[in-house]
């Protein structure tokens, strides 16, 4: 998951969350939707990233937390807890920036792309020949 319900209370505070996700009014946040919706918002934003990158990434980039929590708010609302525009308009812009990102026209900040970047545990060697079709010296008929 590329966010967490911490990081959805920091972003829209607690009262948000609590009216997105408190369908038995209890006055609490669900921790179980939330956490159903970011695993959902994740698995939405890995459908984009896979195109370039593999997936789950790590370390996730903020802005990708950032995009995550914005799905998974829209996908909240409902219900008690209506749309409004501001809550579509960040969506959008969460999956255009995903779009673009796949489309190769922005990046994840710190991530390189596969073929790029460090080599670090791979190793290449040159060795000797060991099987020849010629015949072994010494051994011709």
């Amino acid at each position: 998951m590329y966010a967490t319900l911490d990081d959805m209370t920091a972003v829209f505070g607690l009262d948000e969350l609590v009216a997105i996700t408190d369908r038995d009014h209890t006055d609490a946040v669900d921790a179980g939707l939330a956490e159903a919706a970011l695993t959902r918002a994740s698995s939405e934003a890995d459908s984009y990233l896979a195109r370039r990158y593999a997936v789950p990434v790590s370390p996730v980039p903020p802005v990708l937390t950032a995009a995550v929590c914005d799905i998974a708010r829209y996908r909240l609302t409902g219900g008690p807890a209506s749309e409004t525009d501001p809550i579509l308009e960040r969506y959008r812009q969460a999956i255009k920036w995903l779009e673009r990102v796949a489309d190769g026209k922005a990046d994840l900040p710190g991530l390189s792309l596969p073929g790029q970047g460090s080599t670090a545990g791979v190793a290449f060697s040159t060795g000797r020949r060991v099987f020849d079709r010629r015949p072994a010296r010494g051994n011709e008929a």
